[in-house]
């Protein structure tokens, strides 16, 4: 699981800084999985904190992630969550990147508590909006549930390096 998440990672920031684009929907990403149940918890924020240090490869104070996700849900609360996450899915087929948002995406929901039935609907809203047929959509979710499923500690890890869940 480490390997499929950290190449996601990898692929990801590859393609923003390919093409150009300013990060900031990885963030909406991390946000919105966060936020598909209502509220982002202290662990989701963590977790954040975890992710957004490894993609943006900095060491980020979490006074700065409070704040990226603050300013993150105030878009996504007067943009509308569907209308963002079809922006973020947008620009992931801009850059080319839209199976490697998924996987970051599935594996932030799978770190956390498990893929629910709202971040499903968050990752088929990107992933519509990329242009990502359903059946693939269908396959990533298996293939990043599977590696879940065989080992949690992994997944958390391979998104929140050096941390483990009970941090």
């Amino acid at each position: 699981m480490r390997i499929i998440i950290t190449n996601a990672v990898d692929e990801l920031c590859a393609a923003f800084e390919r093409q150009g684009y300013n990060p900031t929907p990885i963030i909406d990403i991390g946000v919105l999985i966060a936020s598909a149940d209502g509220k982002v918890d202290e662990r989701e924020r963590e977790m954040l904190l975890d992710v957004f240090q490894t993609l943006l490869g900095t060491s980020l104070t979490a006074e700065v992630v409070d704040n990226l996700v603050t300013a993150s849900l105030e878009v996504i609360e007067a943009a509308g969550a569907e209308s963002r996450a079809r922006l973020v899915g947008a620009i992931l087929r801009d850059i080319g990147a839209v199976e490697a948002g998924v996987r970051v995406a599935l594996g932030l929901a799978y770190a956390s508590h498990g893929l629910t039935g709202d971040e499903r609907a968050v990752v088929d809203r990107i992933a519509t909006a990329g242009g990502l047929a359903a059946k693939r959509v269908a396959e990533l979710v298996a293939e990043v549930g599977k590696h879940a499923d065989a080992d949690p500690v992994s997944v958390r890890q391979s998104i929140s390096p050096g941390r483990t869940p009970d941090a």
